[in-house]
Parts: structure tokens; sequence; C-alpha cells
């Protein structure tokens, strides 16, 4: 009995063991296949609580104004890398490997520049600074404020001045708080103060987070909160690059593009036999109108056609782009109209237009040296030069045994730094501020020639971008120097900031109501940071000098709290005195008292 179970025994062991066995063998790759379906799951509910968590932004106040800023970083990290070093407020960014990209507004400024070269090419300094010459930074110093009593206001119909509300929150009006002392009332706050802490609170704010100052012009300050503490002032570093570069290089200062040769003209078949050298400077308005205009200068000297190659050296920018190579083809390119792009075509008309204003500054020195000029055959179509060879691009510039070609200038700085300003374009500053040193010649231009002690600035770059560090009363200083300098020139500030409501940018379509044209200011915007700096004038008290630093909230909110804190401060001293009104210049108050004839604006480009 026990003998016949054990053969029973045995094969039932067996077949468990198979059941086991094709059992773990199903069950191995269904385990594995629910691994995608776990990990589908949780990326679907990560997908659900990324699409909730969003809808939870925007109804805490996700503004459009993010997303713009967030799409600018964007294309700033795929033109650029930023790469630091050094510990937290001695950082420095640097740009890896070339900025190939003018980051915002970059057509605007293109087309502002090219309106400007048509418009006038005259000199409108004058004196120019040598590169290198320290003499102009010696006219920077302080200012008296010329302009404390009224003047009549501009003759320019406008609409009323909104009142001013009074401060009504007990948190920030001592007045409203008890003193601490029986029948003793707490001593009331400063109005301005009173005027910002309102405008950023009834927003949801915390004015103890943000920074603010007003002053005249000759230092007296008016009002202050948080004025010592260090605040990113992203964009308003341009003014600061600007100062640095216009008291190094002078308002005249130009960039230069030469043209060269190694060979010889044949003027019969307008050949010409030996390469073409293209030597650049840095020049950041460098576009395609501007390479039309050396080709009709070529064509001018009898050169029809290169038989050798294209030869790019130095430091020649086309379009903004630093890169060399890119932008020799992009020359190449635009000399030859049978190979023209649209954009090289929508050039040709601005092209014209420059090239008209360009013989009309020349028939005025001759005029004035009194010399005949005899103005240059109209092309009766465009210019053209082929090239026939290779391009072949160096940063080494060697002109030994070189012939002299052409020489192509640029508008003066002055105009540059306008255009730079008024649309607050990134690349332009970097290329500008890499001229005269980069962020540490800014800083030590700021130290050793306006006073500012090391701990008092930190500059990561020349535009704004990045870790840059600074206090609303030093960013008052540099306003007084620029304000100083551009006097001591017979400039204005709004010959280098754009003023609000009037020029096109990036205050083109703030303070377009009762104070159109009475603000001159520089902005600033990175994610979270807004900031505006510059001149308000008014009526009763002159021109005033002021800085607003924003952070750690919207910047649409921020720029909303600023221009209404500056209109509440104009319309407390008396209202507003344009400085520009629809593209016409109306006298300044300082100016009002003293040569009204001879001191009337210079104008600035209408609004596009």
């Amino acid at each position: 009995m026990t003998a016949a179970r054990l053969p029973f025994r045995k094969l039932f062991t067996v077949l468990i063991a198979i059941v086991l066995t094709f059992s773990l063998a199903f069950a191995e790759p269904s385990r594995r296949g629910s691994k995608p379906k776990k990990a589908s799951a949780r990326s679907a509910q990560k997908k659900k609580s990324s699409s909730r968590s969003a809808r939870v932004s925007a109804r805490r106040g996700s503004s459009k104004s993010k997303k713009l800023v967030a799409r600018g970083a964007r294309r700033g990290r795929r033109s650029g890398r930023l790469t630091a070093r050094g510990r937290r407020m001695r950082s420095r960014y640097r740009m890896e490997p070339a900025i190939v990209t003018s980051y915002g507004h970059g057509t605007r400024v293109h087309n502002y520049l090219t309106e400007v070269w048509a418009k006038s090419q005259t000199t409108t300094q004058k004196t120019a600074t040598p590169v290198g010459d320290d003499s102009s930074a010696a006219a920077v110093s302080s200012i008296s404020d010329t302009s404390t009593s009224p003047a009549p206001a501009a003759s320019v119909s406008q609409p009323s001045a909104p009142a001013i509300q009074p401060a009504t929150n007990p948190a920030t009006n001592p007045t409203m708080q008890p003193s601490g002392v029986e029948g003793v009332e707490a001593p009331p706050i400063n109005p301005l103060v009173a005027a910002y802490e309102d405008s950023l609170l009834v927003r949801g704010f915390n004015p103890d987070n943000q920074g603010f100052i007003v002053t005249t012009l000759n230092g007296e300050v008016l009002a202050e909160h948080n004025a010592d503490k260090l605040f990113n002032p992203a964009s308003v570093t341009k003014v600061a690059t600007s100062l640095t570069a216009i008291s190094r290089l002078g308002p005249d200062f130009k960039f230069r593009t030469s043209l060269y040769t190694d060979g010889a003209l044949d003027r019969a078949t307008g050949v010409l036999h030996g390469s073409l050298y293209v030597i650049g400077s840095g020049d950041p308005a460098f576009f395609y109108e501007n390479a039309i205009m050396i080709a009709d200068k070529l064509n001018r000297s009898g050169i029809r056609e290169v038989e050798g190659d294209l030869v790019v050296l130095g430091q020649f920018y086309f379009g903004f782009s630093t890169s060399r190579e890119a932008s020799a083809r992009a020359f190449q390119l635009a000399l030859n109209p049978a190979k023209w792009n649209t954009t090289a075509k929508n050039a040709y008309p601005r092209f014209l237009s420059m090239r008209a204003a360009e013989e009309r500054m020349l028939a005025e020195a001759a005029r004035q040296e009194g010399k005949q000029y005899t103005p240059a055959p109209w092309p009766s179509q465009p210019p053209s030069i082929i090239i026939r060879g290779k391009i072949v691009t160096s940063p080494v510039v060697n002109t030994s045994n070189l012939k002299p070609l052409a020489l192509h200038t640029s508008l003066p700085l002055v105009a540059l730094l306008k255009g730079l300003n008024d649309f607050s374009n990134n690349w332009m500053a970097h290329v500008i501020g890499d001229l005269v040193g980069g962020p540490d010649a800014v800083e030590r231009f700021l130290t050793t020639e306006v006073g500012f002690k090391p701990e008092e600035v930190k500059f990561a770059t020349s535009s704004g971008l990045g870790a840059n560090y600074i206090s609303p009363r030093g960013t008052i200083t540099i306003l007084r120097k620029l304000i100083t300098y551009l006097s001591s020139k017979g400039l204005k500030i709004e010959d280098i900031l754009p003023v609000a409501g009037v020029d096109a940018g990036t205050l083109e379509k703030r303070f377009t109501d009762y104070y159109t044209g009475s603000v001159v200011a520089k902005t600033g915007t990175l994610s979270g940071v807004s900031a505006l700096a510059g001149v308000a004038y008014t009526r009763a008290k002159g021109p005033l000098l002021f800085v607003i630093y924003n952070r750690g909230g919207s910047v649409h909110a921020f720029r909303a709290a600023q221009d209404e804190t500056i209109k509440k401060i104009i319309t407390l001293y008396g209202g507003p005195v344009p400085v520009h009104s629809n593209g016409v210049s109306v006298p300044r108050v300082s100016e009002r008292a003293t040569e009204p004839a001879q001191h009337s604006g210079t104008g600035s480009m209408p609004r596009e």
C-alpha cells in the first residue's frame, strides 16, 4: 500500500513544480509590462497635478509680463550660455561662445538707427573725447539745482491732473497710530513715501522689500525708502554702461569699418585683381544698409568685381551677431543684389535715404569750408560687388602691406546709446560695454571716477542680465554724473534715455496721458524684478531725480505702481512740464529761467 502511494506522490510533486514554473514564466513578462502602465499613470497624475497648479498660479495673478520675461530668458539661454564663478555678490557671468541675438526690440532698434541716419548725419556735439583720454571724466562733478521757482506750464492741451489720494493705511501712516504719549501725535510721514507705499500696498506688495528715492539735481533728498539697500537694477545697469562709455570715448566717437586691398584695380574692366579686406572695430549697428553703402562707395571708385578673396579681420559684427564667420557671409550676400534675401531687399530703400543724408552732410561741410561740392551720381540700380574667391576670417589685423580703398563710419556714440537705451537692447550693451572693458571696467570707473566704494556696486554684465547689485542712492549718483557730463557737451538726458509716451521703445506706452513727455527714464526688467530710474520734470520743483527698485512680484503690477507713484510726485510739485510733446520739443523748467531761446530740445524720433 505504501509502495503504491509513493509514485502518486512523486507524480503530484512533479505536476506542482511544472505549474509553478509556468506560472513564474508568465508572471515575469506581466510584471515587466505593468511598469509602463504605472509610469504612465504617474505621468498622467503628474500632468494633472501640473495643470491644476498652473491654473492655481494663474488665479494667483500670473501675468502676461511674466510669460514675456520667461520667453526672453529662454532666448538668452539659447543664444549664449551663462557661466558663473565666484561667491554670491561677487559672481561674474560670461557669454559663451558668442552673442548671436539682439534679445529684444532688435528689428525696432535697427529701424530706429537707420531712420536717425537718414534724418541727420551731421555732428551733434561740439567736442569728441579720444579713446583712453580720462579728461572727460573730470567734467563729471556735482551740479546745482537751477530751477526751484514755479514756471508757466507748456502750452499743450492736456487733460486735468488726477488728485493725490492721502495715505489711509494705518500701517504706513504714523499720524493714524498712537504715538505712545497721550495727547502727542506721531510725526507725519513723508508724503512721497506715503504715496509710494500706498501704490505698493494696494497691489498687495510689502514696501519693506522695495527701494525708492527722490532728490533734486543738487542732491537734496525729498524722500527715501531702503535707499542704501542693494537691489538688482536689471537694465538700469545700461545707464552705468552708457556713462562709462560716453565718458571714455566721447559723444562723437564713431566705429570705423575700413576697406583695403592687396591688389590693383583694372579700371577698364572694373576687376580688382587681389583680395578685398574688411576690418571692423566692433560697430554694434552694422546692418544690410551699411553693407550696401560700402558697395556703393566701391562702385563709385570703379570696383565691380573682386578676383580674390573676401578677408574679414578684427571685430566685425553684422546684424546683431558677433560671429565673424556668419557676419562675413552676410556681408558677402549684401554686396551682390542677385543673392539678396528679403531683409536685404527691404534695406535698399533705407540705404537710399541714408545715402541722401550723407550727401547733404558732405555738401554742408564743403559749404562751411568755402569749397565747391559735386554730388556723386545717383545710382540707377542697386550697387553690386561680385567676389570670386572664398571667405577668410581672422581676429588679427595687419595692414602693413595693404592699400586703403574706402572707409565707413557709424553714427555718433550718443545716437547709438540713445537707440540702445530706448529699446533696452542687451546685445548692443554687451558690445559697447566690452569696448570699454566689460562690467569690471564699469565697476572700476564708478569706484575711481565717481566715488563709489567697492561694496556699493557689483556688476556681472554690462546689460543688466544676471546678478547685478546697486542701491537706489548709488543710482541717483550715476544719473547726476551722467546729466553733468552731457551738459558739459551741450547735450541733455533725453539725448541718451527715452522720453516716456514720446519715444518708441520701452516707455512708448507709459505716461501717455497728462504726463506725456515729462518723464525721461530707463526701465529694467527681469523675472520678478522691475526698475525705473530717471528724471521727472515738475512745474514747482524743477527736474527731480528718482529711482524705484521692485522685486518679488508681478512685473506688470510693479510698473503700474511705479507710474502711479511718479504721477503723484509730479502732481504734488505743481504738475508736469514736458521736455517733448508729440515729437515737438518743449523747453524745460531750468531752460525757461535761463536761455529759453537757445536751448530748445534736440527732438526725438516720433512714436512708431
